[in-house]
């Protein structure tokens, strides 16, 4: 299997895309074992969900996205008997060996949903977001929190503000962002 790795950190939660292209007449098999195997990758720990994106034209390829809590997670599921199974079982309905990208930086913050482009969004439409985000809300948590904080130590100060500002971003700032630009963001006109 051709595998990519983009810097990943082993504790930290990763987004795994698995592209796979069936036989001509065994796409209802095929289906059928995606559905399968995700039940079976499901029962992992760490597992936190997984979507199917079938493809908009005929004969084209599938995309299997899904999300663990940590790589070693992630990794134990790769190496189990059961996962070997299924990979020996998909060579006499698939094409190759499927390709797999593992992402955890960044562009994870954007979500990849429906029929929309696998592809992470460049990181120079990433960064721009994420900074359309961090400035406005440092500038507010400032002015908010500091008249509270103002006399503590500045490294507490500053960590207060940044669990504040990662937990904003995480789970409210950045999925509302994603949803917003998501034309700009996955636009491939525009970079190519």
């Amino acid at each position: 299997m051709h595998n990519k790795v983009i810097d990943i950190n082993c504790d930290s939660p990763v987004t795994i895309i698995v592209k796979r292209l069936p036989r001509q007449g065994k796409e209802k098999e095929f289906e059928k074992m995606l559905v399968d195997t995700s039940r079976d990758a499901m029962k992992f720990e760490g597992h936190l969900g997984v979507n199917i994106i079938r493809p908009i034209h005929p004969n084209g390829f599938y995309r299997i996205v899904f999300k663990f809590d940590s790589l070693k997670k992630y990794i134990k599921w790769e190496e189990s008997n059961i996962r070997q199974s299924w990979i020996k079982q998909y060579k006499d309905i698939s094409y190759g060996n499927g390709e797999i990208e593992i992402l955890n930086g960044l562009e994870t913050w954007i979500t990849l949903n429906g029929e929309e482009a696998i592809v992470p969004p460049p990181r120079y439409k990433v960064a721009i977001i994420v900074w359309l985000v961090i400035f406005p809300l440092s500038v507010l948590l400032n002015y908010l929190l500091n008249p509270f904080l103002s006399d503590i130590h500045f490294v507490v100060r500053s960590a207060a503000y940044s669990i504040i500002l990662v937990m904003l971003m995480t789970y409210v700032l950045m999925p509302f962002m994603s949803k917003l630009f998501h034309r700009w963001l996955h636009c491939q006109n525009i970079d190519s």
